[in-house]
């Protein structure tokens, strides 16, 4: 089949899956669910619609998924992971008017990159999903283009890589966020580093000059014992605000861009402090 005989088979729906695929690098048939079909309970069984869908976006070379599944084979075919094909790509940049550029290779990731891409990817759907309880999501960045290029003391060139950063509107307020996805994965002294990263930047006035603030820095866990463990090595810490800084659980997301970081933490007992500024 040529790639515009391809092409005239896919509906609007498809080109978004495709799109969205491409923007995560990796998702999985579950995640792909709650943003394309119509899929609101994490645990509900996935529509027939999904898993046809994808079915055959994979049998027309667009999708592939990889050889293991988030959960292992209990979890079936939510736990499937998918990531755009060559084809996929070029076809998807047709249809956007965009350069097509390198080639996609599809690959099978290490088991930390894929669970730190996915939780980065349930963070997404989850501001997403905020939209229920009234919140505004504004705009959305993921990496590379939420980093942000500065100069340290001595003039050198320094990149901050955030995972996200989100812009939020609940009522009248408007809310500015920095996003850290933890995996329980690395050392709590390889946060604090990360922290004082975001100290060296905010100490340019860079982003408060573009927006009159500095945005809240938010760690998202993904257990009550790692929050407790970073907590306490960020007040532990007295190089750097500890105020920019708050730790919650996925779960907390949506009460947290809800009221807030600051006044959230107040609620919560955790760090406190003014809003910084």
């Amino acid at each position: 089949m040529t790639r515009g005989a391809v092409s005239t088979r896919l509906s609007e729906r498809d080109w978004e899956i495709l799109a969205t695929v491409r923007a995560f690098r990796f998702l999985t048939t579950r995640q792909l669910s709650r943003q394309h079909f119509g899929l609101t309970e994490p645990d509900a069984v996935i529509p027939r619609t999904a898993n046809s869908a994808l079915a055959r976006l994979r049998a027309l070379g667009l999708l592939v998924n990889l050889d293991r599944r988030i959960g292992g084979v209990r979890a079936g075919s939510g736990g499937h992971v998918w990531q755009l094909t060559d084809l996929g790509n070029r076809l998807l940049a047709e249809h956007l008017g965009e350069a097509t550029g390198a080639r996609v290779r599809p690959s099978e990731p290490s088991t930390t990159f894929l669970d730190h891409t996915l939780a980065i990817a349930e963070l997404v759907i989850t501001l997403q999903d905020s939209t229920r309880s009234g919140v505004t999501i504004e705009r959305l960045q993921a990496e590379p283009e939420c980093w942000r290029t500065h100069l340290g003391s001595a003039g050198e060139p320094r990149t901050l890589k955030p995972d996200l950063a989100s812009v939020s509107q609940c009522g009248e307020f408007t809310d500015f966020y920095f996003w850290e996805v933890d995996r329980s994965t690395e050392a709590p002294n390889r946060v604090v580093k990360k922290c004082l990263q975001y100290q060296q930047y905010r100490d340019t006035g860079a982003e408060q000059r573009l927006h009159g603030l500095f945005p809240a820095v938010v760690w998202v866990v993904p257990h009550p014992r790692r929050r407790e463990q970073l907590e306490r090595h960020l007040a532990a810490e007295t190089r750097f605000d500890q105020r920019l800084f708050t730790v919650i659980e996925l779960g907390q997301v949506t009460d947290l861009v809800r009221y807030g970081a600051d006044h959230y933490k107040q609620q919560q007992g955790g760090l406190k402090g003014g809003e910084p500024s």
